[in-house]
Order: structure tokens, then C-alpha cells, then sequence
């Protein structure tokens, strides 16, 4: 199935993707043939929120052909483990994703399961109540990467059957609180490794409980902005409908006159 939009886009205010300007977004993205966008910057504390007025001015002033949302991925609070997010202050945003990145109670970013920082039972025990607070808060629109931090920091061949329990767990509370769940582009190239099985069969619980599927790049560079090979990949083992569109999401309601 043809992917027309991309929910998941950082910009250079982030600080680790230089050449994310605000025109080199719009003008990828229209070059992509993308109908609608969502720029999603990082946020991690209260005075590192993405500048958001200044990224609508912009949009508006490079004015692209497809229709640009601004929002934020902000992230999960990595010192506690309650799911509770680094900012509770949405006002301006537009779409709001939480970024479960952090070890919780840690608050280090891993990329192995050497840098995990706590035995397999606890970083399991403060994973599986961080995740259900997340889900718990009706205000997030979108779960990012759902299990990627898991990926990094655990053997799925060993600790998938019981993680994937939580995730139904999770997936009742995201449906109940209409919380959407990303197939993120971005993990495939980062936790390819780790093969597919598990991924589709997250995505198959999260249909299961009626939590809606949202694509995001998570593109960091111009060229990969609407890039869906891994998504691709995993919506080939899903129902020809499993995808949902922007506008199927609640956030709709806050959209403040899409650009």
C-alpha cells in the first residue's frame, strides 16, 4: 500500500540533525509526493522544548504543497518509573508523541543490552509499569517506536513472549485512552537484527484491542523523510487496512488551522 504522509519528523533545532531546515523538510516532502506531514521535534525538559511558533512561521513562509502539522515528541521522563512525560505543557502543539528513550529510574540511552544499566528483572519491572503509564495519560496522541527500548536493552528471543503480554496489556489502555501506536521507520534500520516476528506480532495485539496504527520516518536527514521499507515490510503481515490516516486520529480536534 502507497504511505502518503509521515508523522514522525525532527528538525535541526533537535541538535543531532543538522541538515533538517525547515525548507529542506517541506521541500523533501513534497518531492516524496507526501499529502501531510507532521513535524515532531524532541523535547526533554521544559527549557529544551522544540520551538514551535518559530517552525510554524517558517512552514509558512516556504508554504509546501502538502499540508504540515507541528507537534512534538516529547519524552518520557527517564529518572522515574511512572510513564510520566518531561513537559505536561502541550498548549501550542498540535500532535503530541511520547518518546519512551530512557532507561527508567536510569535515565541513560542505551543502544545494547550491555549498556542497560540494571539486571534483566528489574529493567523488565520498571519497563512494563513505565509503559502502562504511559499509555494511562489520555493527553499523548501517539506511542513512539513502541518496543524499541525494550530491542536495545533485551534478547527478544528470550524475553519476547513475556514483553509481548505486556504490550497487550498496553494495548487495552492505549485503545481505551485512544492512544495510536507508531510503526516507525527508523527501528527497522536500528534493530533490524532482531528479524520481524516480533514486530508484526506487537502491531497484530495493538489491532487486536482497536489501537490505531500511525506511520512515522522519525527522519533525522532530508533523504529519508517518507521512507517506508520496514513499515512496508510489516504492513505486508497486517490487514490491507491496518494503517490508519491523520485524520482518523483524536488530535484532529487541536489542530490549530493545518498549514
Amino acid at each position: 500500500m502507497k504511505i502518503d504522509y509521515d508523522f514522525h519528523i525532527h528538525t535541526e533545532y533537535c541538535g543531532h540533525a543538522p541538515t533538517m531546515t525547515i525548507e529542506a523538510i517541506c521541500r523533501r516532502a513534497d518531492e516524496a509526493g507526501l499529502r501531510m506531514i507532521a513535524i515532531t521535534d524532541h523535547t526533554t525538559q521544559p527549557d529544551k522544548q522544540a520551538p514551535v511558533e518559530q517552525i510554524r512561521r517558517l512552514v509558512e513562509q516556504f508554504r509546501p504543497r502538502c499540508q504540515v502539522i507541528i507537534g512534538a515528541e516529547i519524552d518520557v521522563d527517564g529518572q522515574r518509573d511512572d510513564g510520566r512525560l518531561t513537559v505536561e505543557d502541550f498548549s501550542g502543539l498540535d500532535y503530541v508523541v511520547a518518546g519512551f528513550h530512557y532507561v527508567p529510574t536510569k535515565g541513560h540511552y542505551p543502544w545494547k543490552p550491555e549498556q542497560r544499566g540494571l539486571d534483566e528483572e528489574t529493567f523488565l519491572r520498571v519497563w512494563e509499569k513505565t509503559l502502562l503509564g504511559i499509555v494511562s495519560n489520555p493527553a499523548i496522541d501517539t506511542l513512539a517506536h513502541p518496543g524499541r527500548l525494550l530491542a536495545s536493552c533485551m534478547q527478544l528471543d528470550v524475553h519476547g513472549e513475556r514483553a509481548l503480554k505486556v504490550f497487550q496489556e498496553a494495548a487495552v489502555l492505549s485503545a481505551k485512552n485512544e492512544i495510536a501506536w507508531e510503526i516507525n521507520e527508523l527501528t527497522g534500520s536500528r534493530l533490524a537484527h532482531n528479524g520481524l516476528s516480533f514486530w508484526i506480532r506487537l502491531y497484530q495485539i495493538a489491532l487486536e484491542a482497536g489501537v490505531r496504527l500511525i506511520f512515522g520516518s522519525d527522519s533525522h536527514e532530508p533523504e529519508s523523510i517518507g521512507s517506508c521499507t520496514f513499515a512496508q515490510e510489516i504492513l505486508r503481515h497486517l490487514p490491507s487496512d491496518a494503517l490508519s490516516k491523520p485524520e482518523d486520529l483524536p488530535a484532529t480536534k487541536r489542530w490549530k488551522n493545518p498549514i
